[in-house]
């Protein structure tokens, strides 16, 4: 990019109100992170943009709390007074001098950061003051229309401001920039729109032509890249696009996706290859999947390794945890934050996990509770074990060593340590720790009643 001095700006001060929410337009979501989230990323991307500002409103300030870049700066627009007005905002916190300004949106989550570098290319190889990004919209809607005389771009007309006749036209401003330092002064030439007070970021375009600066259009081949959020409807059909992307990328390097219409998988998610994805599952957050994995229905993934040959059985949930290779979790379980698994561990159908490590070979297969725990390798856990690991007022450990076998219907009472191949008697209620190779057991000795049953029975009548 010619070593040029780039800045970017975001403008992100609307607060979407056909989303009807409360929450600013841009913190919307799309497979489970902000929409603003997308274009910030895309910019990070980009080498040679030393600097992003986002322009935000007081009521949109909870951006801030999404965007956790060093090179991100916030502006606020105290007003809604348009978008040049929300420009302005952002070059009286840009300190340092900048050759171009990179103007985008926050509601466009589909743009690449290759088709951003192609637009800022444009517009160094042309030598142009002013670069206007247009596209052909199959439904041009809301946007600007794009004017032209002799094929050369004269102006943009917002929508409010159209003639029937200019309605009709389908090339339409994007709402992105490039604009260099020469031409940031006419700015303060914008003028309030006479219908709402709004200044019009678009009317720089007649403005650098006016002026004699090199000012050209340059038309988008993919208007998907471009579209601007402004509903929910809109929200799901970039969520679709999204997805598809995402779901054809994952296909042509070897992951088999069994109904590519049905799964849920963030932008984020990596999967290696031989990975087999069953219908109705969701992957979220930061989730690396391994090689030759397994994950059958109803499976919910948020911010888990799973490393290879590991699989997940039906409606099974696991939060922040890591599956360690050739481990079993399911169906019915839920790893809770904190937790690793295996290698080689099973966890079964109605298994809570919450921030404890089993280690190799270690099994918990039925109806159990393991809770802030620590378990070695090659144990047996009975069904319907339960770590009991709060007192009321704080958590306490379990530690299980190497070798454990623990009866069914065993409760583990914190602090406690079974050391190394010891067994619980099934039913016991373990409060002291264990010695290596010890039996425990903890339970009332077994009474006979006789003739019980013929006690209960009611007496007969006369």
């Amino acid at each position: 990019m010619e070593n040029k001095k780039i800045c970017s700006v975001i403008l992100a001060a609307g607060l979407g109100k056909r989303m009807h929410s409360s929450l600013p337009k841009v913190l919307h979501r799309i497979l489970g992170k902000p929409m603003i989230c997308y274009t910030a990323d895309c910019l990070s991307e980009i080498s040679d943009i030393e600097k992003t500002v986002i322009v935000i409103s007081r009521l949109t300030e909870t951006v801030k709390d999404f965007i956790k870049k060093d090179s991100v700066e916030f502006a606020y627009q105290e007003k809604p007074l348009g978008t040049a007005d929300a420009l302005k905002s952002a070059l009286s916190v840009i300190k340092d001098s900048y050759d171009l300004i990179l103007v985008v949106t926050g509601d466009t989550p589909l743009i690449k950061s290759k088709t951003l570098e192609n637009v800022v290319d444009f517009h160094l190889q042309n030598e142009n003051a002013l670069t206007v990004v247009t596209f052909n919209a199959s439904v041009p809607g809301a946007y600007g229309r794009i004017l032209r005389i002799n094929n050369e771009i004269s102006r943009i007309v917002e929508l409010s401001d159209t003639s029937n006749e200019v309605k009709k036209i389908t090339e339409v401003n994007s709402g992105f920039y490039v604009i260099s330092a020469s031409v940031l002064p006419l700015i303060e030439n914008i003028r309030r729109n006479e219908k709402n007070g709004e200044f019009y970021l678009t009317d720089i375009v007649e403005l650098s032509i006016k002026e004699g600066f090199k000012t050209e259009a340059l038309k988008a081949a993919d208007e998907k890249e471009f579209w601007g959020i402004n509903s929910r409807q809109e929200l799901l059909a970039a969520q679709r696009v999204l997805q598809k992307d995402i779901a054809e990328y994952l296909l042509n390097n070897g992951v088999t996706i069994m109904d590519p219409d049905s799964v849920f998988i963030s932008p984020d998610v990596t999967i290696g290859k031989d990975t087999f994805i069953y219908p109705n599952v969701v992957l979220e957050g930061n989730t690396n999947i391994g090689s030759n994995c397994t994950i059958y229905p109803g499976t919910r993934l948020i911010d888990v390794v799973l490393e290879d040959d590991v699989v997940i059985k039906d409606s099974t949930l696991i939060e922040d945890s890591k599956i360690l290779t050739g481990s079993a979790i399911g169906p019915f379980a839920h790893i809770r934050p904190g937790s690793t698994i295996g290698p080689k561990g099973k966890i079964g159908n109605f298994v809570e996990v919450k921030n404890s490590t089993i280690g190799y070979n270690s099994k918990a297969s039925h109806l159990t509770y393991i809770g802030d725990s620590e378990l070695g390798k090659d144990i047996n856990v009975g069904a319907g074990t339960i770590t009991c690991n709060y007192d009321g007022i704080k958590k306490h450990k379990t530690v299980i060593k190497d070798g454990v076998f623990v009866g069914s219907g065993t409760q583990l009472v914190a602090p406690v340590t079974i050391n190394k191949n010891a067994v619980i008697a099934a039913g016991s209620t373990i409060t002291k720790d264990v010695p290596e190779d010890a039996l425990a057991v903890a339970r009332a000795k077994q009474q006979h009643i006789d003739n019980w049953t013929l006690r209960k029975q009611p007496a007969k009548k006369e």
